[in-house]
C-alpha cells in the first residue's frame, strides 16, 4: 500500500513542492447531477503552480429557477444570493480566459466538464481526475469522496460543498497524491504512464510527470511493472502448513459445556461475558454430533451466540485429531466475521490456557475463482492494444495492491461501479487448465488452495460448497465434518448452484474477451520464433475465425433473444419490473414457441461450428508452444493465450449445452425452466430491460442427501430461522436431512423490554407511485433524527440504487453519510465505515439480511422497506 504522508521515507524525494506544475483546480456547485436538465449556482478555481496558489475565481450563477430545498442545505447558497448573481454566459469568458490552456484538475472531472459543455463552453484542455488518482493509489480506501480523502490524507476541508472550497481541497489532495506519486518504484511508475498511454487516459499521464525517490538501480520491478520474484516469495510463504498428529483424544462434551459456564474459561478471558444456558446446550449438542458422527439440526436465536457454540467444539476436534472441519456460511460478513475475529480470538484463548498446543490449529478461506486476481489474465489485459479507461485504472489499482498483497483477493479492495465489471476481465478465469492452478509461477488461486489444504478448519459460503457438490468435489480438499451456518438459505442457493441462467449479455461479454483475445494471438505468432509458414498459418485460422464470432453468430444471436422477447411479450405473467413466463409444455405447444426453436437452431449451428474453429485454433496453438523456446517471453505469453483461449471454449460450449437444454429438452417431472425480463415495465421507462432464461431444479433434497450429505460424518446445520411451527419437518423435508438430531432454543433477548416494531399505516402501497417518495422522506427523516445509526433492508437492487440517489445528497447536509450496498464498496468495508462512523445510513441488500455483526448500541434503527 502507498505509504501515507504522516509515513513518508527520509528518502522519498523530490516532493511535490520542489515541482513546477502549473493547472486549474475547478469545482461547480449545481442544481442536480443531470448536466442536461440542471443548472450551475457557483464556480470555483485555484490557479497554482506545485504548491504555490497562483489565482483564484470564484463566482455565482444565476440559475434562473428555483434551488431545490436539499441543495439550499448542502451548500448554503440561498435564493436571493443566485437571484442577484449574474448568468453563466456572463461569467464563461472570464473563466474560459482564467483557465486559459492550462490542465483542469477536478474530483470527478467529467461532471464538472458535462455542466460546462452543455452550457456553452466546451474545454478541450488535458484533464487530470483526482478521483481516478486515487482510486490507483489508495486502492484499499473504503471511500474516493473528496472530503474523506482529503482527511485521510492529513488535510483540511473546512466547507464542504461550496465551489471555491472544494476547489482548493482538490488542489490540496492533487499535491498530496503527486506526492504518493514519488514513493513509488520507478518502473511501476513507468508502467502506469505506458498504461495512460495507451488507454489515452489523462490521470496515466502524471505517473511519468513525477521523479519517484526510490533509486532506480534498487527496482526489481520487471517489465510487467510488479516483482514477480517478491510476489511469488510472498505466496510461498507459509502456503503448505502441516497436518497436525492425530493423538485421538476423545472431545469432551462436558468439558465444553464447563468451558462456556459462569464460572468457565470464556468468564475468567472476557470480563464482559455472559453466562447463556442456551449456548451451552447448543455446544453440548453439536459436541455429540461431532464425537458420534451424526447429524444435527439447531435453531438457535438471537443473542444465544451459535458461533462460539460449533466453533469451540469444531476446533478443539480438529486439535486432537487432526481432522478438517469446514464451515459454510451464506454470507461474505458472516465469513469475513468468523477469519478475522471469532476463529482467531477463539484459538487465542485456548492456547495461552493449554487446551490446544501452540500453533496446532490453522484457519484459512476458500472462495471462488473469481474472487481471486489472476495474474496471467492481468498481463494479457495489460498489454492490450485497445484499452478503456476504466480498464487502465482498473490495472494501475490492482497493480499498487499488487505490490504488497498476500491473498489476491478482491475483498481487500474497493472496486465499485466500473470496476466492478472490469474486474470480470482479470479474474481467475473458469478454466482448470490454466499454467498458474498447475504450479507455474505465482498463482493467488493456487496458493489459497494450498493454504486450506494445509489448514484445520475451512471457511467456505453456500455458492462454493453446492459448487463444489456440482463438479463432484474437485475444489475443496477432502473433509468429514460440515457445519452449515445460516442454513436457512442453503435450499435456495443449491437451487442456484444446480440450477442453469443464460442471458443475452452473456454471449456479448465473451466475445468481447475473444476479440481481445485473437488479437493477442496475432501478437504473440509475430513475436515467436516458429517458422514463417507456421506464422502465416496460424494467421489463416484467426482471420477464418473472426468472422465466424463476430457477424455470422451475432446476427443469429440477436434474432434468438428478439424472437423470446416478442414471444414474452405476447405470453407474459406480471408486469412492473419483472415480467416472466414459465416455459412448460403447454407453452412450447404455442404455435410462436417453433420461432424461437427456429432461430435456436441457427445459434446452434453457429456456436457449433465457432467452437470447431476455435477447438482447432488451441491445438494449433497448444503444438506450437514446444518449438518456441529461443524467446522465454513470447512463449509465455502464447501459453497465457491459449489458456485464455481454452477457456473461453469452455465457457461458450457450457453456453451452448445449457440453452440446448432449456429450450429444446423439457423434464417438467425434475426442473423447472422460465423466461425473466427485470429492469424495465412494458413501456420501457425505468431503463433497458435485460432478458434471460433459467431453469432449477423443482427439488434440490436428493442431490443434498445423496452427494452432501451422506457423504460426510457429521453435518450441523444451524440458524437462527429453522423451525416450522415448533418443529424441523419443514426443512428436514426441503433439505433431504431426514436422519438427524434436533435442537431448538430460544433466544435469551427480552424483545418486549429491548425492541420496538413499527408498522407504518399511512405508507402508498408498493406498487403505487408515491411509494418511492414516502419511503424516500421516512428514511431521510429518520436518518436526520438519529443521526443516522441506520440499517435499512431492501429485496431489489434497483429499489436501493435509486433511494441512495434520493437521499444522499439531503442526509449528506445533515451530515449524515449513505452506505449504498454497490455503490460505496463491499459489504465488509461499508461495515467498516459503519463501526468507524455510526453517523451513517446502510442502504443494503442480499448479504446484509443475515451475519451482521456491529459494534454494541450502534445500530439504533432498522427498517425492512419490502418483506422478501
Amino acid at each position: 500500500m502507498p505509504i501515507a504522508p504522516e509515513s513518508r521515507p527520509a528518502h522519498a524525494q523530490p516532493r511535490p513542492e520542489d515541482l513546477t506544475l502549473s493547472c486549474v483546480a475547478l469545482d461547480l456547485e449545481t442544481t442536480g447531477l443531470d448536466h442536461d436538465q440542471d443548472a450551475i449556482i457557483e464556480i470555483g478555481a485555484v490557479k497554482f503552480d506545485g504548491l504555490q496558489v497562483l489565482d483564484t475565481f470564484q463566482t455565482l450563477v444565476n440559475p434562473y429557477r428555483q434551488i431545490p430545498p436539499f441543495v439550499l442545505r448542502l451548500t448554503g447558497i440561498t435564493q436571493k444570493n443566485v437571484d442577484r448573481a449574474p448568468p453563466f454566459a456572463a461569467v464563461a469568458g472570464e473563466l474560459q480566459e482564467f483557465i486559459g490552456g492550462l490542465p483542469v484538475v477536478g474530483h470527478n472531472t467529467p461532471f464538472d466538464l458535462g455542466f460546462l459543455s452543455r452550457n456553452g463552453l466546451p474545454l478541450n484542455n488535458l484533464s487530470y481526475d483526482t478521483w481516478d488518482l486515487a482510486s490507483v493509489l489508495l486502492p484499499y480506501s473504503t471511500d474516493y469522496s473528496l472530503s474523506r480523502l482529503v482527511k485521510e490524507l492529513g488535510s483540511e476541508h473546512p466547507r464542504p460543498h461550496r465551489a471555491l472550497s472544494d476547489a482548493q481541497a482538490t488542489h490540496d489532495l492533487f499535491m498530496r497524491l503527486l506526492d504518493l506519486i514519488g514513493q513509488l518504484d520507478p518502473a511501476t511508475a513507468g508502467f502506469l504512464e505506458h498504461l495512460g498511454s495507451r488507454a489515452q487516459w489523462p490521470t496515466g499521464r502524471l505517473f511519468g510527470s513525477i521523479k519517484t525517490g526510490r533509486p532506480s538501480a534498487a527496482s526489481s520491478v520487471g517489465l510487467t511493472g510488479f516483482d514477480p520474484d517478491a510476489l511469488a516469495e510472498r505466496l510461498s510463504s507459509g502456503e503448505k502448513a502441516k497436518r497436525p498428529s492425530r493423538d485421538e483424544r476423545v472431545l469432551d462434551e462436558k468439558e465444553i459445556e464447563h468451558y462456556l459456564s459462569a464460572d468457565g474459561m470464556f468468564s475468567s478471558a472476557f470480563p464482559s461475558f455472559e453466562y447463556r444456558p442456551q449456548q451451552v446446550e447448543m455446544a453440548g449438542a453439536v459436541t455429540r454430533a461431532i464425537v458420534e458422527g451424526e447429524h444435527l439440526i439447531v435453531e438457535a436465536g438471537t443473542g444465544v451466540g451459535k458461533t462460539i457454540a460449533y466453533l469451540l467444539p469444531a476446533i478443539i476436534h480438529a486439535a486432537n485429531t487432526g481432522t478438517r472441519m469446514v464451515i459454510s456460511t451464506n454470507t461474505i460478513n458472516l465469513q469475513e466475521q468468523l477469519l478475522q475475529k471469532d476463529i482467531p480470538a477463539l484459538i487465542k484463548i485456548l492456547e495461552d490456557r493449554g487446551t490446544i498446543p501452540q500453533g496446532q490449529v490453522r484457519a484459512a478461506p476458500l472462495k471462488g475463482r473469481a474472487n481471486y486476481i489472476c495474474l496471467r489474465r492481468w498481463n494479457n489485459l495489460s498489454r492490450s492494444d485497445e484499452l478503456s479507461h476504466d480498464e487502465a485504472r482498473l490495472l494501475g489499482k490492482t497493480l499498487v495492491w499488487l505490490e504488497d498483497t498476500c491473498t489476491g483477493d478482491r475483498t481487500e479492495i474497493t472496486l465499485s461501479g466500473r470496476d466492478s465489471v472490469t474486474w470480470g476481465r482479470v479474474a481467475a478465469a473458469q478454466k482448470g487448465g490454466c499454467p498458474g492452478t498447475k504450479g507455474e509461477g505465482p498463482c493467488f488461486l493456487r496458493a489459497a488452495r494450498e493454504r486450506a489444504e494445509g489448514a484445520q478448519v475451512i471457511v467456505v459460503n453456500h455458492a462454493l460448497l453446492l459448487s463444489d457438490l456440482a463438479l463432484g468435489g474437485s475444489l475443496l480438499p477432502d473433509y468429514q465434518h460440515l457445519i452449515v451456518d445460516e442454513a436457512h438459505r442453503l435450499e435456495e442457493e443449491a437451487t442456484r448452484q444446480l440450477g442453469l441462467e443464460v442471458s443475452e449479455t452473456l454471449l456479448v461479454e465473451e466475445l468481447e474477451t475473444l476479440e481481445r483475445t485473437l488479437a493477442q494471438v496475432r501478437v504473440s505468432l509475430r513475436t515467436s520464433s516458429a517458422s514463417a509458414t507456421s506464422k502465416q498459418q496460424g494467421e489463416k485460422m484467426v482471420s477464418d475465425l473472426e468472422p465466424t464470432w463476430s457477424k455470422g453468430i451475432q446476427t443469429r444471436w440477436k434474432q434468438l433473444w428478439d424472437t423470446a422477447e416478442t414471444f414474452l411479450s405476447e405470453h407474459q405473467e406480471g408486469s412492473g419490473e419483472v415480467e416472466q413466463l414459465r416455459v412448460t409444455n403447454s407453452t412450447r405447444g404455442q404455435p410462436a414457441w417453433s420461432n424461437v426453436e427456429i432461430a435456436w437452431e441457427n445459434v446452434d449451428i453457429g456456436l457449433s461450428e465457432g467452437i470447431r474453429q476455435l477447438y482447432k485454433l488451441v491445438l494449433f496453438l497448444e503444438r506450437g508452444q514446444s518449438g518456441n523456446n529461443d524467446d522465454p517471453q513470447s512463449t509465455d505469453d502464447l501459453i497465457s493465450t491459449t489458456a485464455e483461449l481454452s477457456s473461453l471454449q469452455d465457457t461458450l460450449e457450457g453456453l451452448q449445452k445449457n440453452l440446448k437444454l432449456m429450450l429444446t429438452a423439457p423434464n417438467e417431472e425434475v426442473r423447472i425452466d422460465w423466461m425473466q425480463r427485470t429492469g424495465s415495465n412494458r413501456s420501457g421507462t425505468t431503463g433497458r430491460s435485460r432478458l434471460v432464461f433459467h431453469s432449477a431444479p423443482l427439488n434440490v433434497k436428493m442431490d443434498l442427501e445423496e452427494r452432501l450429505f451422506s457423504k460426510k460424518k457429521s453435518v450441523v446445520l444451524t440458524s437462527a430461522t429453522l423451525s416450522t411451527q415448533g418443529n424441523f419437518d419443514y426443512i428436514r423435508e426441503r433439505v433431504g436431512l431426514a436422519d438427524s438430531g434436533q435442537l431448538l432454543v430460544g433466544s435469551p433477548f427480552d424483545y418486549t423490554k429491548a425492541a420496538l416494531l413499527l408498522i407504518p399505516e399511512d405508507m402508498p402501497m408498493l406498487d403505487n407511485q408515491g411509494f418511492q417518495q414516502a419511503s424516500d422522506d421516512l428514511l431521510t427523516e429518520l436518518g436526520k433524527r438519529l443521526n443516522g445509526h441506520t440499517l435499512v433492508l431492501f429485496t431489489s437492487h434497483s429499489a436501493l440504487r435509486t433511494t441512495a440517489r434520493n437521499i444522499r445528497a439531503p442526509l449528506e447536509v445533515e451530515g449524515v453519510k449513505v452506505l449504498a450496498h454497490g455503490l460505496d464498496g463491499s459489504p465488509r468495508q461499508i461495515l467498516q465505515s459503519f463501526n468507524q462512523d455510526p453517523k451513517s445510513i446502510i442502504l443494503g441488500t442480499s448479504s446484509f439480511w443475515d451475519g451482521v455483526d456491529l459494534s454494541g448500541g450502534i445500530l439504533q434503527s432498522l427498517v425492512i422497506t419490502r418483506l422478501p
